[in-house]
């Protein structure tokens, strides 16, 4: 696969990956008991693993490593977007260094876990059409969505309370 840009939880990395690979296989979990024993069930849905690799590089590289490092030990997941695929929940399950760090170049590789428990939606626009002299006060009220949220929506609306019939107001 040819180097994807990557973003998870808000980190946009500044270099894209080497590589990247995503796997899809049966979602296994594992289940703890008491003293350290577990045992593991196969979920009837699939997972998606990525793997892979990259360098950081720069002046900064440590510092970008660290930031990913800080992402990596959190334990919740995020959303993760790769160029080509649909975001999706992720988990942040490995980071490793490939070599030893050099002051401006540091080789790393990753793997993320689909969250297969949470699923990501992207919101569709959704639009009102204006009628009987409504004002943007009493869309926004109907809609129950607050009066600036949908100013910064539509931007081209100068006057809040004076719509054409037949306008159409972006809601979401």
């Amino acid at each position: 696969m040819k180097p994807a840009k990557i973003r998870f939880k808000g980190f946009e990395w500044e270099h894209n990956p080497e590589t990247v690979e995503v796997v899809e296989e049966d979602n296994i979990i594992e289940h703890k008991l008491s003293r350290g024993n577990s045992y593991t069930t196969k979920n009837s849905s699939k997972c998606r693993r990525i793997f892979g690799k990259g360098m950081l590089t720069g002046y900064d590289c440590l510092e970008q490593f660290n930031k990913l490092l800080m992402l990596q030990n959190s334990s919740e997941s995020g959303i993760l977007t790769i160029s080509g695929i649909k975001p999706f929940y992720a988990y942040f399950k490995k980071l490793k260094l490939l070599c030893e760090p050099s002051d401006n170049m540091v080789s790393y590789g990753f793997e993320f876990i689909e969250d297969s428990d949470r699923n990501y939606t992207v919101k569709e626009k959704m639009y009102h059409t204006v009628e009987n002299s409504e004002t943007l006060w009493d869309i926004a009220f109907n809609y129950q969505k607050d009066i600036g949220y949908l100013v910064s929506l539509n931007p081209e609306i100068k006057r809040l309370d004076e719509l054409e019939d037949g306008t159409k107001v972006r809601i979401c």
